[in-house]
This record gives C-alpha cells, structure tokens and sequence, in this order.
C-alpha cells in the first residue's frame, strides 16, 4: 500500500496519475508563432575544450594543457580553425548542449529526430500521457485561409471528442487511443546534440524548403544557442549559403519524382536545370516566418562567419584560464 501511495505521488508530479485526468482543451496555433526552445545544458567553457581537442596530438612527453601557455587571439584562432573544419572534425563532436523545445508539431519532431549519430532525443510519448489538453500546430497557409481553418478545427476537435471517449469509458488505453491523434498535435520534447551533429542538422534544416515549423525550430534553436555563445551560433548556416546557390532542386535531381514538391525559396540563385515543382510557391517564406518567431533571420549574405568579430560573450570565455 505504502509503494502504492510512492508511485501515486512520483506520478502526480510527472502529470502521469490518470485520476489527475487534464481538463480538455485544444487550442489551434498559427504556424511557428508559439515555438519555443531553451538552451538548458552547455559545456563550462566549450572553446577551451574544442581549441584541447584540436591540439591533442601535439606535444612532447609531458603533454602539459597548451590553453594556458598562448594568447587569447591565437586560442581564438585554432578555434576559428576548427570550426572552420580545416582541423580534425572530432574536436567539434567534443561539445554537447541540450535543448527544451515546445511550439512544434509532431511531424516536425519526426523530421529532428531522423539524426541518428550524436544526437539523443527526449520525447513526451503519448503512450503514458493523457493528451486531451493538447494544442494543435496549424501550417500558417491553411490558418490564414477561414473556409479551411473552420473545417480543421471540426476535425481535430471530433477527433479529441473520440479520444476522451476512448480512455474516460474504459473503453481504451492511452496507448490504443492515440491511433487517432493528428500529426500537428503539439510535442514537446528535449534533446542534445554534439555540435558537429548540430551543424549537419541546421546545414539541411535551416533550408526554407523544409517544412515551416521545422525551418523555425531551428533557426529558433541557433537563436538559443546565440544568447549564450555567439560564435558557435554564427557557423549554423544553411549549406546553400556556403555554395551560394540553390541546392533544392539540384540535390533531388535523382528523385524529382518523389521529392521536390515546390520552387526555390530564392535565397540564393537557382541555376538548376531542374524546374518541376507540384506546388509554384516556396515551402516556407521567410518573412511569415520571421514574423511569428520574433526575430531576423539573415539572408545568405548577411551574418557571415568570415565577418564577424569575437562579441564579449565570447571573449570572456577565450580570455578564462
């Protein structure tokens, strides 16, 4: 009875007790506007671990720290080097940071959570939570268009209707029930990622021909990132910003059949031979966008890592022995 009372209480801080059943809500959200991430775990200092990893296989038989023995602007210089990639690439998968992330459907989770090497993700399953307070994530088109968003909302609110059903009749596990919970549910989840991981992801993510609340997350997660290490966040790009052109098309050349489903976003210049697109538009616009995150995103031509000087966030960590 005692162990009983134990899991009870671990489970009404957990939100997991089902006598604590949430009092049925849904809430409809436009596009990106409620995206949310949090940079809640980072290395003490991640330059000085990068600058000891990119000079680990130097030195003589007493391998003394080498951080201590150079200049600020020469620690900054190797740094530079690596995240530069003209160093070995393990130095960068020597950092680790953790993120909260809330705002994002489901579908969009699925899309972060396809990187595999580095990367560990925290999902909040709907298995073992009752999810009838559950908002839904509406792709900003189908929002802003009234006919469709009224006919959504019937739709997502007769499928909440089935659902509390389902497991408040004893008719049904949270588990079964969740058969028939949309993709755009929101989820939340946390997840960490090495920092060269990040970089690889934010490469293909960052592109506005992903989906748009998965464009936002992260371009909402090197946000977070540029709050605590500037220097880190500026060498998340893109990786048509580095070929400064159009890599959409071109990179679904072989499969133009099963993948390009719409038009360059024209951030950069698109000299692709390959023209089909099912819809003439871009994925994600970058103006909306920008609009419900709350912050400027830079064009390819702004924000470059070549161009930019150590802020004194940075600095304070170069300069720390």
């Amino acid at each position: 009875m005692e162990r009983s009372k134990e899991i009870d209480k671990m489970r009404e801080v957990m939100g997991t007790l089902p006598s604590m059943q949430p009092k049925k809500k849904t809430e409809f959200i436009r596009g990106c506007s409620r995206i949310k991430v949090e940079l809640i775990g980072y290395p003490l200092n991640p330059y000085k671990q990068i600058f000891e990893a990119a000079t680990a296989t130097w030195g003589d038989d007493d391998y003394e720290y080498k951080w201590p023995k150079v200049s600020v602007e020469n620690r900054i210089k190797v740094v530079r080097a690596s995240l530069e990639g003209k160093t070995l690439p393990q130095a960068l998968e020597s950092i680790t940071f953790q993120f909260r992330v809330n705002g994002v459907s489901r579908s969009a989770f699925d899309q972060a959570a396809r990187a595999r090497v580095g990367a560990t993700f925290f999902s909040s399953g709907v298995r073992d939570n009752n999810k009838l307070d559950a908002s839904f994530i509406m792709p900003t088109e189908l929002y802003d268009n009234r006919e469709l968003r009224k006919d959504i909302e019937e739709y997502v609110k007769m499928g909440k209707d089935l659902y509390e059903k389902i497991i408040s009749k004893g008719q049904g596990s949270w588990q079964s029930a969740r058969c028939i919970l949309p993709m755009g549910m929101n989820h939340p989840f946390e997840f960490s990622m090495t920092y060269l991981a990040l970089m690889g992801q934010c490469s293909r993510r960052l592109k506005f021909c992903e989906q748009e609340d998965t464009v936002g997350l992260f371009w909402s997660v090197r946000e977070a990132l540029k709050d605590k290490f500037p220097l880190l966040a500026i060498y998340l790009r893109p990786s048509c910003d580095r070929t400064k052109r159009c890599q959409y098309h071109e990179s679904y050349s072989l499969s133009e059949m099963f993948g390009c489903l719409f038009k360059s976003c024209g951030r950069n210049s698109d000299n692709s031979p390959y023209v089909y697109a099912t819809f003439n538009r871009a994925c994600t616009v970058k103006d909306v966008l920008e609009e419900q995150l709350g912050f400027k995103i830079p064009n390819s031509n702004e924000d470059l890592p070549e161009n930019y000087e150590i802020d004194v966030k940075d600095y304070e960590y170069f300069a720390a022995l």
